[in-house]
């Protein structure tokens, strides 16, 4: 069940797409709110698992409101709706997950549980779908032989960084110290939630069931057999030797 947050001014069909999400139990609405204004203060104070928002609402739209959620770093899948396809563009250049018309359907409500489930690493597998890694000398990653295509090279260096601490939760506070030291704290946050939005939607769209679990103040990767590490062809290399971190130095 996913526990999600509803932001739409308009309280019938608040209710209506509330009383859809939840008919079949695959949704939990724990928390309504008619004005976008009053949503800015209190979203970063729920955990929630996604965040709907309508897009057309007074004084702050919803596309203002997720880039303000972006900016202050607020770790949470945005699912936009509305009863125009217009803002779809727009939509996706602030990092939506999807993107429904108005009104929700049962088909959509489906349809939002398998997307939700992909971008956290739940879906089914029958073919577990598997990346090829080499962590010494001449670092890279692999699907069926063919290199990763990175979105960044930060997007790169995390997911190595979390695949070295698999099954430990790290903190936050510590992955800023190691990836982004030199950065104020505001700014750094941000960016590493961004990034791990990066990833999730990488593992998503490459359909392998590796997650980035958000717990405490801490993510943790698993990666559900989906990785294989290769061994180096020189033995006595240094781990992520061709990509210089300094963090990689540490635990060489």
């Amino acid at each position: 069940m996913w526990n999600i947050i509803m932001v739409e001014d308009e309280e019938p069909i608040l209710n209506l797409h509330k009383r859809l999400l939840e008919k079949d139990g695959l949704f939990k609405v724990i928390a309504t709110f008619t004005s976008p204004i009053e949503a800015a203060k209190e979203l970063a104070k729920i955990r929630a698992d996604a965040i709907f928002l309508d897009i057309e609402m007074p004084k702050l739209n919803g596309i203002e409101l997720a880039i303000k959620l972006v900016e202050e770093g607020i770790d949470v899948p945005i699912i936009f709706s509305t009863a125009y396809t217009k803002y779809a563009v727009d939509a996706f250049r602030v990092q939506a997950l999807d993107y429904v018309l108005k009104p929700m359907t049962p088909n959509t409500v489906l349809q939002l549980d398998e997307r939700l489930a992909k971008y956290y690493g739940r879906q089914k597998q029958h073919a577990i779908a598997k990346l090829e890694v080499r962590l010494r000398g001449d670092a890279a990653t692999r699907m069926n032989g063919r290199a990763i295509k990175w979105r960044t090279k930060v997007t790169e260096e995390l997911f190595y960084y979390l695949l070295l601490n698999e099954g430990a939760v790290v903190s936050k506070y510590r992955i800023l110290d190691d990836i982004w030291p030199n950065l104020d704290e505001r700014k750094a946050l941000a960016n590493l939630y961004n990034t791990i939005y990066r990833l999730r939607q990488m593992f998503n769209e490459l359909e392998v069931p590796i997650q980035i679990e958000r717990i405490n103040d801490g993510y943790e990767m698993k990666t559900n057999n989906a990785v294989m590490l290769q061994m180096p062809n020189e033995p006595d290399s240094f781990l992520l030797e061709s990509k210089g971190y300094l963090w990689a130095y540490k635990i060489s």
